[in-house]
């Protein structure tokens, strides 16, 4: 990494010291459609809060890296921000969220008291940092965001909503603007009206008081080097931050082939992100990676990306569109609440096929991740050739489904290198295979290398047989994870399918699970019978709610039309005349289910 520092000392380079309010009046920024989303996090807010907006004097801020990407005679320049965009953006939410306190200042005031006028017109000269008009009146954003939100809830908050969904980075912005808010909030909390007025200034002051260097660069050429080169240097950098400037900037040579490419590129982030509680986009490029090539760490995966797209645009964007394809595939992994899609004439589409849905949404409720390398590759040899069939798909979805089952969700058993070596070395086979019998031969020796690493089946037994449901009962985070909902469901209903009672796509959700004992009869005590799985059974909702506590005999006439598995146990008691099971039928039928279970239900 040493070559591209080199090559930084021989760019042009000037910098001056500005302060956050000469950087607002004196400048135009842009983000650039090669930059990383906004990303700052409530820890980085509240030393933002103390260093600066609390500060006693000027703070030094840090340098912010540009160029300058638009003159003018008689107004100020735009400058395109390589670093410091994080900074910018902070200062102009604050300045936000204290423009709008002192709007609602004055409107609190107003008629009643001196503060109004003073209120808005500190209200006015706040917006002309957000907001500045040149000679011919004619606005400028003072920093120009991709997120339409910025403008809208930021800049402009009385502009005309566009209605675009909020994607991660503005989501980032509008929980900033929250903790501010709150933040002003409580300082201004018992405070008169003339000291709300003046505390709201000296906040205001503290911000613009702030100073950085700029430094400008003399070419976007430049910016790219520098941008790509900071993350040697200490800086924070994501590698999806620096393969989006690697695709940008070796993609294209114009700017509208440029936004194009930034374009597709939030395209695939906002399909990545969406609906996850912690998107990790840099996890998906690697699992793309390792699910089309030998395997790699983390580490080195830049420089290998990098190598192979070297040689110029073309190869640049066959990158992209492999990392398109990717993101159809895995912006439904690790997602409980999967749908299957509608099939259409014609296409290959994993994600229309039921079967494959089911054992995405099962490894996603184990909380499986390891696999999605082997998982990417089989969606994409099933949807892109004609060698690996719609059978082969479900097999070797069904067969990481089962292997998790017992090896993860039951025994609690953890994924090492070695796992995630035999998934990659399965998806470069996979990706690889030129014939029908390479395919076969790919999936065999899947089955058997999974077969060999399958938990002892007496622990499994007894794993399985301590399943239970017990959602009135206080339960660690430990026992929460055995106890979900979602995965009892989950479990009685893989029992159905596998009979063929019920066909694959079953949404969750629309189904209940029914004590057969009523949870009446149970104790406090989570290993209570009533709880466990020899005691559980699946219906509608409907069902589960017109029954309660209804006695055996009535309960089970009824269970025998709208359970989702009526087994051979239930059938059993129906021949007792008793108004519940007992203890024993109970663990009995815990034990049979067990041993279905790994005997054929989840057998690999």
């Amino acid at each position: 990494m040493a070559e591209p520092a080199g090559s930084i000392e021989l760019i042009p380079i000037e910098s001056q010291t500005r302060t956050i309010q000469t950087c607002f009046q004196q400048c135009l920024y842009e983000v650039p459609n090669f930059q990383r989303p906004y990303s700052w996090s409530s820890d980085q807010l509240e030393d933002y809060w103390h260093d600066v907006v609390l500060a006693q004097g000027d703070f030094f801020f840090g340098s912010t890296v540009t160029w300058v990407s638009k003159k003018r005679e008689l107004f100020n320049d735009t400058y395109s921000i390589i670093d410091g965009q994080q900074r910018l953006t902070t200062s102009a939410i604050i300045l936000s969220v204290i423009r709008d306190a002192l709007l609602d200042l004055s409107k609190t005031t107003a008629g009643t008291h001196g503060v109004s006028s003073p209120a808005k017109s500190q209200a006015d000269a706040t917006q002309k940092y957000l907001i500045v008009a040149d000679d011919d009146g004619e606005e400028h954003r003072v920093l120009h965001r991709p997120e339409n939100m910025f403008y809208e809830h930021i800049q402009q908050p009385d502009a005309i909503p566009s209605g675009v969904k909020w994607n991660a980075s503005a989501e980032r912005i509008g929980e900033a603007r929250k903790f501010f808010e709150k933040k002003i909030i409580d300082t201004l909390k018992d405070r008169s009206l003339d000291d709300r007025l003046e505390r709201l200034k000296l906040i205001r002051s503290n911000v613009l008081k702030a100073r950085v260097i700029q430094v400008e660069l003399a070419s976007e050429e430049d910016g790219f080097l520098i941008f790509e080169t900071l993350n040697t240097r200490g800086a924070d950098l994501l590698l999806s931050d620096l393969v989006k400037n690697m695709l940008v900037r070796s993609g294209a040579k114009n700017a509208l082939d440029r936004d194009a490419i930034a374009t597709r590129w939030e395209r695939i982030v906002d399909s990545v992100q969406e609906g996850r509680i912690n998107p990790d986009v840099d996890r998906f490029i690697w699992q793309s990676w390792n699910s089309r090539r030998v395997a790699v760490t983390e580490p080195e995966l830049f420089k290998k990306i990098s190598n192979s797209v070297a040689s110029g645009a073309t190869k640049t964007l066959s990158y992209l569109k492999e990392l398109e394809v990717d993101a159809s595939t895995y912006r439904w992994l690790e997602t409980e609440h999967v749908r299957t899609e509608l099939a259409k004439h014609d296409e290959r589409n994993a994600l229309a096929v039921p079967e494959f849905v089911d054992s995405v949404r099962a490894l996603a409720i184990f909380k499986v991740s390891v696999a999605n390398s082997a998982i990417l590759a089989t969606a994409r040899k099933y949807q892109e050739t004609k060698l690996l069939s719609r059978g082969q798909l479900i097999e070797v979805l069904r067969l990481l489904e089962n292997f998790h089952f017992q090896f993860t969700a039951l025994t609690s058993s953890s994924s090492t290198g070695g796992t995630r070596r035999r998934y990659n070395k399965f998806a470069v086979t996979l990706e690889n295979a030129n014939t029908k019998q390479e395919v076969a031969d790919a999936i065999h020796d899947l089955k058997e290398k999974l077969r060999a690493g399958l938990p002892n089946r007496d622990p499994a037994i007894s794993a399985f047989r301590g399943i239970f449901y017990a959602p009135k009962l206080p339960l660690s985070e430990a026992q929460k994870l055995r106890a979900r909902k979602m995965f009892v469901a989950y479990v009685l209903m893989t029992f159905a399918k596998w009979h063929k009672i019920l066909p694959a796509g079953q949404n969750l959700e629309s189904w209940s699970i029914e004590h057969i004992k009523p949870q009446s009869q149970g104790t406090e005590y989570w290993q209570d019978s009533v709880y466990s799985i020899g005691n559980l059974t699946l219906l509608t909702k409907a069902l589960n709610s017109e029954l309660g506590d209804a006695k055996l005999p009535l309960k089970l006439a009824a269970l025998r039309k709208g359970s989702a598995y009526f087994d051979p146990d239930l059938e059993s008691w129906s021949a007792d005349v008793v108004d519940f099971p007992s203890e024993a039928q109970i663990a009995t039928r815990g034990l049979n289910l067990a041993q279905e279970a790994l005997e054929n239900v989840w057998s690999l």
